[in-house]
């Protein structure tokens, strides 16, 4: 016995299938979404570029930081080093925010090295705003541990007393106030001019 027709439902016999379409493609079609797609692909590009390129120009933070983090306020020898850090911070800095020729660079560190004391601290204060070194406005006794005296003395002292708690205290608030100051300072040229001639 033979069947005339297949098996299955008759009325499928002429039906014709539809191809499927062609992968959709992710790359925008008309001229406008190309631009406004190369336009953002070029904006991503440069701010990854800045983004490194200030990651870069911030390692000389992150070197005093990291040598701030593991600086011991019980040992004699890393405590007078801590004004001898925030010296060279400020002259990297310095070097790195300045975009000119070397006898320039060369003149505002020596500026820089020149600043001592009140001078000093002032011109600290004038370039991060989060922190302060400076004793002005303060009235405070001779023997007071401020942050400017602390910045003077400290490489010069014959004996720290560690087992005097206001020193100590005083040790820790400087301690914090040069963190922030390598943190968040921001060089001002004419800050650093009008220093030099206050000091001289």
């Amino acid at each position: 016995m033979s069947f005339a027709k297949p098996w299955g439902n008759y009325l499928l016999d002429n039906i014709v299938e539809t191809t499927a379409p062609e992968a959709i493609s992710f790359f925008p079609q008309t001229i406008a979404w190309q631009l406004i797609f190369i336009w953002l692909l070029i904006l991503v590009i440069k701010k990854s570029y800045q983004s490194w390129k200030t990651y870069q120009t911030n390692a000389y933070r992150r070197e005093a930081l990291a040598w701030l983090a593991q600086c011991s306020l019980s040992t004699k020898e890393d405590i007078r080093q801590l004004p001898a850090l925030l010296r060279k911070t400020a002259l990297l800095a310095s070097e790195i925010s300045k975009n000119e020729s070397f006898s320039a660079a060369r003149k505002s560190r020596q500026e820089i090295t020149e600043l001592t004391g009140p001078s000093w601290a002032a011109w600290l204060d004038k370039q991060c705003a989060k922190s302060q070194f400076s004793q002005e406005g303060h009235s405070s006794p001779p023997d007071h541990f401020s942050n400017e005296r602390l910045l003077a003395q400290l490489p010069y002292v014959a004996k720290l007393d560690l087992n005097n708690s206001e020193f100590n205290d005083a040790l820790a608030q400087l301690y914090q106030q040069i963190a922030l100051w390598i943190q968040y300072h921001q060089l001002n040229d004419a800050c650093l001019e009008e220093s030099v001639g206050e000091q001289t």
